[in-house]
């Protein structure tokens, strides 16, 4: 904050304004703005110095003000203060507390907030976050530390894998049976991965830039939506490519019917992990990743097999 801004009485006139200036203009650390106050010294007004030359030196400065003011107080959050500035092109912003005038930020300040705002999103767009910048440059981190930090995802995805592993075991006579079956493991799993991939990386960067602005129950409706008319597109061209090249109509449907529902389970459970690492207090950039994965591939492969069981027997 500077208070070395000028300040002239509503009933004052232009021509007394720059005679001030003229006379004493070094004491000033800004002229962008005249601010206009009553005889309670309350801010009342505004006035940009490049319209006073547009008026007759004798006008009243109340007749030419901006009424209309944009004010922060003493603890408003800096970010906010830059937000309000370029909302508002103006070139300082005033502090009011109870009315009066303490002083502005200025320009000179309001930039440099600007640019360590911008620097933050990219690093949280990148999925670098307050909660692990520390991290932010790997050579720094002790090696051991940078292990142990990762592994803890990485053995859980491992444990997870094995699970499906075992469960896929228990259908081994429907894969002797049809063995087109097998063939589509990997096409249902790629898939969920991937729109569940979308969906955590869109999520991360919209809570990053949006934070608490983000309406989560309107978001997650609008996603699922679109999941919904995706996996119906992803399993009817999956249909059409089975019965083309496999003759198999019914074989057709209960795969891609198994593909529509393993991509809207994946959606969910997408957005719902990340969300709740994030209450957690922890990275969801990290964490969400290698934990969602593992919980898309078994949620996809339990409910292709459990479909399989359901339509084949």
């Amino acid at each position: 904050m500077i208070t070395e801004i000028v300040v002239a009485d509503r009933h004052d006139t232009i021509n007394h304004i720059l005679k001030i200036l003229r006379a004493d203009v070094g004491k000033f650390k800004t002229i962008d703005y005249i601010y206009v106050t009553d005889k309670q010294k309350n801010l009342i007004g505004v006035i940009s110095i490049k319209i006073l030359f547009k008026y007759s030196k004798q006008t009243n400065l109340e007749d030419i003000m901006t009424t209309k003011l944009v004010t922060i107080s003493p603890d408003t959050d800096q970010e906010k203060v830059a937000d309000l500035a370029v909302k508002h092109d103006l070139k300082a912003v005033p502090i009011v507390v109870d009315k009066k005038i303490l002083g502005v930020v200025p320009i000179e300040n309001i930039l440099p907030i600007l640019n360590k705002a911008l620097r933050e999103d990219i690093l949280h767009l990148a999925g670098i976050h307050k909660a692990h910048l520390n991290y932010e440059n790997t050579l720094a981190v002790p090696f051991l530390s940078g292990i142990m930090h990762r592994i803890p995802w990485l053995l859980t995805g491992l444990f997870g894998i094995t699970l499906a592993a075992l469960f896929i075991s228990l259908f081994e006579a429907q894969l002797q049976k049809y063995l087109i079956i097998a063939f589509f493991i990997p096409a249902i799993v790629y898939m969920s991965n991937a729109l569940g991939t979308q969906h955590q990386t869109l999520f991360i960067r919209d809570i990053a830039i949006m934070g608490k602005e983000l309406k989560l129950k309107t978001y997650f409706i609008k996603i699922i939506l679109m999941s919904l008319i995706l996996a119906i597109v992803i399993g009817s061209v999956l249909f059409l490519i089975i019965s083309l090249f496999w003759k198999q109509p019914y074989i057709a449907f209960v795969v891609s019917f198994a593909m529509v529902i393993t991509l809207i389970i994946t959606s969910i459970s997408a957005l719902s992990i990340t969300l709740l690492i994030k209450k957690l207090k922890m990275d969801p950039a990290l964490g969400s990743g290698p934990f969602a994965t593992i919980i898309s591939d078994m949620s996809s492969i339990v409910v292709y097999f459990l479909i399989v069981f359901l339509f084949l027997g």
